[in-house]
């Protein structure tokens, strides 16, 4: 009855994990945490939930990741 998630830093893109996340859940509908809502030492990060099945999962976290890299400074 408890949860999994990744705590994946995104500040390569040049973003705070706020705009990351906005930006994100408005370009391909995937909804994070952004780590400032966790303090200081989480921002600049974003939380994922692991609480979908495996293969939409997956292919979400794929889409997170070519997302990210299109962004990179």
């Amino acid at each position: 009855n408890g949860a999994m998630y990744l705590m994946l830093d995104v500040r390569a893109t040049g973003l705070t994990g706020d705009e990351f996340g906005d930006r994100l859940l408005e370009d391909l509908a995937i909804a994070v945490m952004p780590g400032e809502s966790f303090g200081t030492c989480a921002a600049g990060h974003i939380r994922v939930a692991m609480t979908v099945d495996d293969d939409a999962f997956a292919i979400a976290l794929q889409d997170l990741v070519t997302y990210a890299g299109d962004l990179e400074k």
